[in-house]
């Protein structure tokens, strides 16, 4: 069971964890004084189907980093062969970003088109030449 930000549930260890921003810095690691109640996570990411199937899922522990979302989607999709026509993200100017500074551009803009969800689009574009494009 994954736990909301800010959810107590009776039975649980009540367990602090600090809301990130999306693009914030990670946090070093925390020490753990015991092992017996569940860690929490920042997110879970998900890769679904146009049908709404889940085809992959994953838990990010600190941040929905691009690094992060990249390294999930190559697992996912290691070769050519494998990777989806289109990815829609939320996130997808800083995922963009992310595969041009480390020269993976070639390896994912060959065979994906990257396309940002309506709802960030209407809230980015203005300021974002990435999501405007």
């Amino acid at each position: 069971m994954l736990r909301q930000s800010g959810e107590n549930l009776e039975w649980l260890p009540n367990i602090q964890c600090n809301v990130l921003p999306h693009n914030g810095p990670v946090p070093p690691e925390r020490e753990n004084k015991h092992y017996f109640g569940p860690n929490c996570f920042y997110c879970v990411e998900t890769i679904c189907a146009l049908c709404g199937t889940v085809i992959s899922w994953t838990k990010f522990d600190r941040a929905e980093s691009p690094i992060n979302i990249m390294k999930f989607l190559n697992r996912i999709y290691p070769t050519e062969e494998s990777q989806p026509d289109y990815i829609c993200i939320d996130k997808v100017c800083t995922v963009l970003r992310h595969i041009v500074a480390n020269c993976a551009y070639e390896d994912w803009c060959q065979t994906t088109c990257f396309i940002v969800d309506s709802y960030h689009y209407i809230n980015h574009k203005a300021t974002d030449n990435v999501c405007c494009t």
